[in-house]
């Protein structure tokens, strides 16, 4: 017991345990098998494509393991998909504990770069619908993702 090593936790696995045990109600409750999530209404095609070059960029920055457990948390986060499009709770955990670690091995003005290129793509109608829809599940999800936000950028390099 003396030769050991001591365990220590991850803070980015930890706020990933927190973020899906807050946000799954919500997560189970969307209907993801609807039309409505595969395009954003008034949204043109081209401008999705622009946002869609710095997520590239970031993913090519990425530590390669950590890239590798991410694909590897969503192949088998599909093998758990229920009929209304949800994972298990066990495989939504480690999908974002995974994005945790990718996003904080890549410099930090790559996620901004993803986040100003997103800003205007998700009109304000579409965040009035989740909250209208969801309401109390959506805003717990919102609140637990901004603090694992929070706690994967205090990790970031």
């Amino acid at each position: 017991m003396l030769g050991a090593a001591p365990a220590y936790a991850d803070k980015i696995d930890d706020a990933a345990k927190k973020l899906s045990a807050d946000s799954y109600d919500f997560l189970k409750k969307i209907d993801w098998n609807s039309d409505i999530y595969g395009d954003l209404p008034g949204v043109p095609h081209p401008v999705i494509l622009d946002a869609i070059k710095p997520i590239l960029a970031m993913g090519a920055a990425m530590d390669s393991a950590a890239l590798k457990k991410g694909v590897m948390a969503h192949v088998k986060a599909i093998g758990s998909v229920d009929g209304k499009g949800v994972t298990s709770l066990e495989d939504y955990t480690a999908i974002n504990a995974a994005i945790g670690h990718m996003v904080a091995s890549v410099p930090a003005y790559k996620t901004l770069d993803v986040y100003g290129a997103f800003s205007t793509t998700f009109p304000k109608e579409g965040q009035d619908y989740l909250a209208s829809t969801y309401g109390a599940d959506a805003e717990k999800a919102y609140k637990a993702f901004l603090e694992f936000k929070d706690v994967v950028k205090s990790t970031q390099r």
